[in-house]
């Protein structure tokens, strides 16, 4: 005879196992349908993944695709496939539709129209971090300085596309409309990425602190082809209201994710697009997991911004490279540098095939060859008589040299500090220094500074930098006042 507490206990988990089915089961009871097929044709497309945010589906032979949608979700939309164009409307990205939760059954059908020149093997990602406008002084700087500097680049290139990562707007929902538009100015088709500071602040609710958001640029977790080139845009803030938030991803989300990589092939390049770094930070909710599922693909990058510094980091365990990109808005639109002394600006991916085949930061009202702030000896703080040279964008497979007199020295030394011109900036602003019991967060050590000392304080110094596409680029000048990191030169 089995005894009666065994009995209770397995009575108990069987109900409880039941009631979690069924919970989870709830969670899905929206019947999602329909058809894509080509405006011009009208044949259906087959292969084109269709999601409503929590789960994916792909359309058959016929164009069909049929699933249960989730409670939450608020859209439904089709991951753009590679050979048809990206469709706007007023200017937007516009590849989904909302959903009436009146209704238990939804039917939502996609014309997609086809690339008049075929899949675009080539073109050019334009990736802007934080332009966190927050009154009509900001958003004028952006129109004229950022917005400008991008109408002026893109005329450099044969086929743009852009995305924002995040922070569009600095805790004024009321300027999600301006800021919309000054991206539309550009007549780039430019993609989205929900910030900490777009949620709307006053409300705890994570779903209701996003409408606002999705009133204007629809989905935040979704995806894109170009080319041999799969995007995921992605949500990577666990909002609480008032300004405060977790870093990472909520289970439904990687459960999205893997959902949608396992249907692109594995030889596409796969692009990640999130606001918060995911670098090694173990505060990253569910890192692992995301990490893990980015790792069938032969070519991983991780687009990011939010730290208001320029920073390239590899994930070595993984072989997935991150840029954690330097910010349109810089020091919150205090001058014209980050905190680890990158000049406000962009960063530019030139895709070819499935690599991206170059790479390069974009600093606003500068040529693409500005990539060095260069300090003379005993100035800015140093001591020792070291030239130091400030090469934001560099990585460990950049070589960077000096150039005395004509003779080229040898490389420089890499070494990890506070950005001699931005320290000096901050520091000149009145905000507490590091070592201060109220030091700022606005002062930032980086690991893309390099030194050497000349054999002659008052010879002619060139700082050379060769990236690792052997690019070339030179800086002859020295920053000679905090002036030039307050405006334009």
């Amino acid at each position: 005879m089995k005894h009666p507490f065994f009995v209770i206990l397995y009575i108990f988990l069987f109900i409880q196992t039941s009631c979690e089915k069924d919970d989870i089961d709830a969670k899905f009871i929206i019947s999602l349908y329909g058809k894509v097929s080509d405006i011009k044709t009208g044949q259906p497309i087959s292969g084109v993944i269709i999601s409503d945010g929590y789960t994916t589906s792909v359309t058959d032979e016929n164009g069909l695709y049929s699933f249960k949608g989730h409670t939450d979700a608020r859209h439904v939309f089709y991951s753009v496939p590679e050979a048809y164009e990206i469709p706007l409307i007023d200017g937007i990205p516009d590849f989904y539709e909302t959903i009436n939760t009146a209704f238990d059954s939804i039917e939502t059908n996609f014309e997609l129209t086809p690339l008049k020149n075929g899949i675009e093997n080539e073109f050019t990602l334009f990736c802007v971090a934080d332009p966190q406008v927050w009154d009509t002084r900001t958003i004028n700087r952006l129109k004229n300085e950022t917005i400008n500097d991008l109408k002026n680049e893109a005329q450099q290139h044969n086929l743009v596309y852009g995305i924002t990562l995040g922070d569009l707007v600095g805790d004024k929902p009321e300027l999600m409309k301006d800021l919309k538009q000054a991206f539309v100015s550009t007549e780039i088709p430019f993609f989205h990425t929900i910030g900490n500071h777009d949620f709307n602040e006053e409300i705890s609710n994570p779903l209701q602190s996003i409408k606002n958001y999705e009133t204007h640029f629809g989905p935040v977790d979704y995806s894109f082809n170009r080319g041999k080139a799969h995007v995921v845009v992605m949500n990577n803030i666990l909002y609480k209201g008032n300004r405060k938030y977790n870093l990472g991803f909520t289970r439904e989300q990687i459960e999205w994710l893997k959902s949608n990589l396992q249907h692109v092939p594995k030889e596409k390049m796969l692009i990640v697009c999130v606001h918060i770094p995911v670098k090694d930070d173990p505060n990253v909710q569910h890192r692992n997991e995301f990490l893990n599922a980015l790792n069938p693909f032969k070519e991983v990058h991780i687009m990011s911004g939010h730290y208001h510094l320029n920073r390239n980091f590899l994930h070595n365990e993984h072989n997935i490279y991150e840029h954690i990109t330097g910010t349109a808005s810089g020091l919150w639109w205090s001058g014209t540098v980050n905190k680890c002394g990158t000049p406000n600006g962009y960063a530019v991916y030139e895709v070819k095939g499935n690599t991206i085949k170059n790479w390069y930061y974009k600093s606003i009202n500068y040529a693409k060859e500005h990539q060095i702030h260069m300090y003379a000896p005993y100035t800015f703080g140093d001591t020792k008589g070291y030239v130091v040279a400030n090469v934001w964008n560099a990585d460990k497979n950049w070589k960077i040299e000096l150039i005395e007199n004509g003779s080229n020295r040898g490389e420089m030394e890499r070494f990890k500090d506070y950005a001699p011109g931005t320290y000096a900036f901050l520091k000149a602003a009145g905000l507490p220094e590091p070592g201060n019991k109220n030091a700022s967060s606005r002062y930032a050590e980086t690991n893309h500074l390099y030194r050497l000392k000349p054999l002659n304080n008052n010879a002619e110094i060139t700082v050379k930098a060769t990236d690792r596409f052997g690019n070339t680029y030179f800086q002859k000048k020295f920053v000679e006042s905090i002036d030039e990191l307050k405006k334009y030169r």
